[in-house]
């Protein structure tokens, strides 16, 4: 099936929805799944990668995300933000993944890192803040990361959740709390703390 070109489907579009009984729509009211996808899909791998999403796992969990999209487009109310809705998404889907992934562990192979000791430290290092981590709940995990390494405001968070600021400062206090108590202990039980 040959693709029609973009000023053609603008002009169709109207003129099917205004025979299909709905109202006259402007194009850029439109919500296509390719359109959201070209502009939001940094987003959704953004967000899905601050909600714990392996790196190996972020384009699949990402796939997910947009077929969630397509198959829900209709029921996005336009009063609210995409960014929030697709936020959304991201948190449930992010959630299943982390709840599914709990019981598996990779192991990776390869022994270049093995000769060099600075190498492993990171990586101990690394991999005890990613178990930190991924022992918050996505919420607190998704409002730390967002204010402390992706440098977003409080209000910005706020917004992105679609949460009031209060309940952003509370996450963000529970999680650094949570944090703080998990590193400790794990440090603790290897000897270092």
């Amino acid at each position: 099936m040959k693709a029609l070109p973009r000023a053609a489907l603008q002009d169709q579009v109207p003129a099917a929805l205004a025979i299909a009984g709905v109202g006259a729509v402007a194009p850029q009211e439109l919500l296509d799944v390719r359109a959201i996808y070209r502009t939001h899909g940094r987003f959704v791998w953004l967000s899905l990668q601050r909600l714990g999403v392996q790196p190996a796992d972020l384009d699949d969990i990402a796939q997910d995300v947009f077929v969630i999209v397509h198959r829900r487009l209709g029921t996005f109310d336009r009063r609210a933000r995409l960014t929030t809705w697709l936020f959304g998404i991201c948190m449930r889907v992010a959630a299943n993944y982390r709840r599914r992934r709990r019981w598996t562990r990779e192991v990776l192979a390869g022994g270049a890192e093995e000769e060099r000791p600075d190498i492993l430290v990171r990586r101990e290092e690394r991999e005890l803040a990613e178990r930190a981590l991924g022992r918050l709940d996505v919420a607190k995990r998704a409002t730390f990361v967002m204010f402390e390494l992706e440098a977003l405001s409080c209000l910005e968070i706020a917004e992105l959740m679609n949460v009031p600021v209060g309940t952003v400062y509370s996450r963000l206090h529970g999680a650094r709390r949570q944090l703080e108590r998990t590193i400790a202990r794990d440090l603790k039980k290897r000897g270092m703390g």
